[in-house]
């Protein structure tokens, strides 16, 4: 499970606003996933690295087979 790619989602809030929300990333590994994660959601906010603070691991999981996984932003 080393090389795995897996979704993690976290928990985050916008400190500016106090807006809670949740963020999901691919990565090898907790530690990867946690850095992808801060910036995905400072990117995604419009703010700076600076006014997120990145809360708790919510889930991990594995991708199955062809399922649709829904990205921030993404409209379909």
């Amino acid at each position: 499970m080393d090389n795995e790619l897996l979704r993690y989602t976290f928990a985050y809030i916008v400190l500016s606003t106090g807006k809670e929300e949740q963020i999901s990333v691919f990565a090898n590994s907790k530690e990867s996933a946690q850095e992808l994660a801060l910036e995905t959601a400072f990117d995604y906010e419009f703010t700076s690295k600076e006014n997120i603070q990145m809360g708790q691991l919510l889930s991990i999981s594995k991708a199955v087979g062809d399922n649709y996984v829904e990205c921030a932003g993404c409209a379909s």
